[in-house]
């Protein structure tokens, strides 16, 4: 049996939970035994094909949100005890550790091998969440503690090239299991009209968080420029943080009646949302991380502007437009090809489907993941999904 094991809330609408998501179910579709060690925390109901053990939530954390705090510090500590108690009732070969304190935990518990899977860089987005510290000062306390777990780890991956580079000590590129939709998506006037958006606008989509690390920023300064020689031009934002922010950025720079935020809550307005843009924008402000939002835009067809550090240095050349990092003028531009060229935004679709298909199939996570765990691999076998005592009923 497999235990993975991830301090975090699940399943929730964030791109690491999607991934982590998406990762299990490949797992468990193959026929290996597949468990799961998580939060207590949920943002939604899930069917899960395999188990899901979680982790008692005292002391209380009721945010769903990524990010450092005393309460998840205590969880995860908490963590240790439960991956204990798991090893002795389910005895796995290995422990799958998804991000840094998952590792931490499954190290300090000692009873199985722990092969450690980086979803982002500490070092690079730690600094994010502590912007009144020393950058230098929080990358480099979170660099040795990288450094200490794919040291003492049996294996690294990453969930991106660019990613297992700055990890560097052998750490393998992990892709992320992703297929095009095959779902019966709304018309563009439905979902506008669904959404309350102008039916002559164009629409540009930035779908995700508004953490500092993304990089958000970027993209109104680059509907700024738009709107001069597009005044139809308009950004949705759609994301389940708080758009106080955006708000405030988008008063200063005079683009506030251009912009819609609407909530990304469910697999429905997601749909709605993709369906009512002509485009997405990917911005990204660390480097390290892989973009969900990337990968579920090409998901859903819709084509992609991405600054060159959001596509990871995977093999997206042809996928997308790639434009230079942190560069409001490009990112406007791209956007202003995609809207002006319909032949060019086909063959992103075209190109972004075949994509998939080639490098994020299950297969292909599979023969890595075969490659990660080597030796210690377990064996296929059907198991039926348990749920443990400490999992809410509702799940």
């Amino acid at each position: 049996m497999i235990l993975h094991v991830a301090c975090l809330p699940f399943p929730s609408y964030q791109g690491t939970q999607a991934a982590l998501a998406a990762m299990l179910e490949a797992s468990a579709n193959s026929g290996h035994p597949t468990h799961l060690l998580t939060y207590a925390q949920a943002a939604y109901e899930i069917d899960a094909p395999y188990p899901i053990h979680r982790i008692p939530n005292s002391p209380e954390v009721r945010s769903l949100r990524s990010g450092p705090s005393w309460g998840k510090v205590a969880l995860d500590a908490r963590c240790i005890v439960e991956t204990r108690r798991l090893a002795r009732r389910f005895q796995p070969t290995v422990i799958v550790a998804h991000h840094i304190e998952a590792a931490l935990a499954a190290l300090a518990a000692r009873v199985a091998p722990v092969y450690y899977v980086a979803h982002t860089s500490l070092s690079r987005e730690l600094p994010a969440y502590f912007p009144s510290l020393p950058v230098r000062l929080v990358s480099g306390v979170a660099r040795q503690i990288e450094e200490s777990v794919c040291t003492r780890a049996a294996g690294v991956a990453a969930v991106a090239p660019s990613l297992s580079r700055l990890l560097g000590r052998g750490a393998r590129y992990l892709p992320v299991p992703w297929a095009p939709s095959t779902a019966l998506r709304p018309t563009r006037g439905e979902a506008r009209v669904a959404l309350g958006l102008p039916a002559d606008a164009d629409v540009c989509l930035y779908a995700g968080n508004l953490d500092r690390y993304q990089g958000w920023e970027h993209l109104l300064e680059a509907l700024m420029i738009l709107r001069r020689t597009n005044p139809v031009a308009c950004l949705l934002v759609a994301t389940e943080s708080d758009p106080a922010p955006a708000r405030q950025h988008a008063e200063r720079l005079g683009v506030s009646d251009s912009i819609h935020y609407r909530r990304i809550d469910g697999e429905r307005a997601r749909q709605l949302v993709h369906a009512a843009s002509d485009l997405a924008w990917v911005p990204r402000k660390t480097e390290g991380g892989l973009p969900i939002k990337m990968l579920d835009a090409f998901s859903r067809e819709l084509p992609v502007v991405a600054v060159d550090r959001a596509t990871a240095a995977l093999p997206v050349q042809d996928a997308c437009i790639s434009v230079p990092n942190d560069d409001a003028h490009a990112l406007a531009a791209g956007a202003r090809r995609l809207i002006e060229d319909d032949r060019l935004a086909a063959t992103l679709r075209k190109e972004a489907r075949r994509y998939l298909v080639t490098h994020h199939s299950a297969e292909a996570y599979a023969a890595a993941m075969r490659q990660l765990l080597g030796a210690c691999e377990v064996s296929p076998q059907a198991t039926r999904p348990e749920l443990s005592i400490y999992a809410p009923t509702r799940l």
